[in-house]
């Protein structure tokens, strides 16, 4: 699952100005929501029990996505508290982030953070099923509420989801093409939900990704 990760670079200095050609961009944009898609119908295997992804949101600080909490940190709050916190959306993938570690907020939420180290870019985790296929929260998706039925804690936050390992305790296993066929889900594809964002605008991304 990690050979789009090649594909998917980062593209802004230091001041968060681009610095790639508009074909280059375009390039780790598709790579980008090729692994989205990629993950989903997924099983999240946490501690023993069994998640299936439904719905993703692409967040992408390296292409200039300002609603990206990495990008936000550094360019749109720049005296944030947060940055170390948000470090880890920019670190090795398959990884945890957990946007605060007071996993009872109602605002934190669980991303799964993708690419290789120094491209930022983590994929927001809004909707999920149970191993019986039971929604959990709302169609829309609740990332807290979702986070917490999976039972996501505190010192997850930066570790690995192992891609091999059956027996690790965070496990991604590929069953995308097995549970779409199964189950005759289609990918749906719309604007990031609740969210204002000029990078969005000006690009007119549909960044949230979801089996129907």
């Amino acid at each position: 699952m990690k050979n789009l990760f090649n594909q998917i670079k980062n593209h802004i200095d230091d001041t968060g100005k681009l610095i790639s050609s508009s074909e280059e961009i375009k390039s780790s944009i598709l790579a980008a929501e090729q692994l989205a898609e990629s993950l989903l119908g997924c099983t999240l295997n946490v501690r023993g029990k069994e998640f299936i992804i439904r719905m993703l949101e692409i967040y992408y600080g390296g292409v200039g996505d300002d609603a990206h909490d990495w990008y936000r940190t550094r360019f749109s709050y720049k005296t944030s508290k947060y940055k170390e916190q948000t470090s880890i959306q920019s670190q090795d993938g398959f990884s945890v982030y957990l946007s605060s570690l007071d996993v009872s907020d109602t605002y934190t939420r669980m991303d799964i953070v993708v690419g290789h180290t120094g491209v930022p870019i983590s994929f927001l985790l809004r909707s999920a099923w149970d191993s019986s296929f039971n929604l959990i929260g709302a169609k829309n998706g609740n990332p807290n509420i979702v986070l917490n039925a999976i039972g996501f804690r505190p010192e997850d936050h930066g570790q690995a989801i192992d891609i091999e390992n059956k027996n690790a305790e965070l496990y991604l296993e590929n069953t995308h093409e097995q549970i779409i066929n199964d189950r005759g889900f289609q990918i749906k594809r719309q604007r990031r939900i609740n969210l204002k964002s000029e990078f969005e605008e000006k690009n007119q991304v549909q960044w949230n990704l979801s089996l129907e």
